[in-house]
């Protein structure tokens, strides 16, 4: 930037540029439940994209048929399938590059055309790391036709990360016509990450990045 305010950490890294925004948390909550787990958020998502979901499960979990609910300018829910008769619980946070006014005093910043970019007032949240390295691990199949193949990579799980859930609610392109319904497997004990994608002509690799982030204070 040419002119106006940035700020830097003790690592000389950008943590604030009245040019961009910052990742913004917009509401936060927890759920717990089995099978079908739908979450509202507490106020409409005007974004024109989907908001970006984070999840962080309390234990080994199991997340499938992953949606975020709405339209552009009308984000309001997400939803996700877990094991059928195993409970699931856990944190999650959704996020976008936006602020709101809330601080009644502090720090507000707008860029050139008068979007506020940052609120004192608004929790903020990092990206912490990128897993696009898998190893495959095989494929089983769950009725004719169709088989479930499997990836697994390490994900320290002690680092409070939460996972974006967005990627895994996107399908996995066939090798010739048709796509696969992703799911991802966190799994504490093992320390690691198991996508899952459920098809009947799917590639043994696959280039899906599973992203996480974390809130700061």
């Amino acid at each position: 930037m040419s002119y106006g305010l940035t700020f830097t950490n003790n690592d000389n890294v950008v943590t604030l540029d009245s040019e961009f925004s910052r990742l913004v948390i917009l509401d936060s909550g927890t759920w717990a439940g089995s099978g079908g787990i739908g979450i509202a958020f507490t106020s409409v998502i005007t974004t024109d994209e989907p908001p970006l979901v984070f999840v962080r499960p309390d234990q080994d979990d199991y997340f499938a048929s992953c949606l975020v609910q709405g339209n552009a300018g009308n984000w309001h829910a997400f939803r996700f399938n877990t094991l059928k008769g195993s409970h699931s619980s856990g944190k999650w946070f959704i996020a976008a590059f936006k602020s709101s006014p809330i601080a009644d005093y502090g720090l507000r910043l707008w860029d050139a055309t008068s979007k506020i970019i940052f609120d004192s007032g608004t929790p903020c949240a990092q990206f912490t790391r990128t897993i696009s390295a898998w190893n495959y691990l095989g494929a089983e199949q769950t009725q004719p036709g169709v088989y479930r193949y499997s990836w697994s990579a390490f994900s320290p799980t002690n680092t409070g990360d939460y996972m974006l859930l967005n990627n895994i609610a996107m399908d996995m392109a066939g090798t010739v016509s048709r796509q696969g319904v992703v799911q991802a497997v966190w799994d504490y004990g093992g320390n690691r990450l198991v996508i899952q994608a459920t098809g009947v002509d799917l590639p043994t690799a696959q280039y899906i990045s599973v992203v996480f982030a974390k809130p700061i204070s």
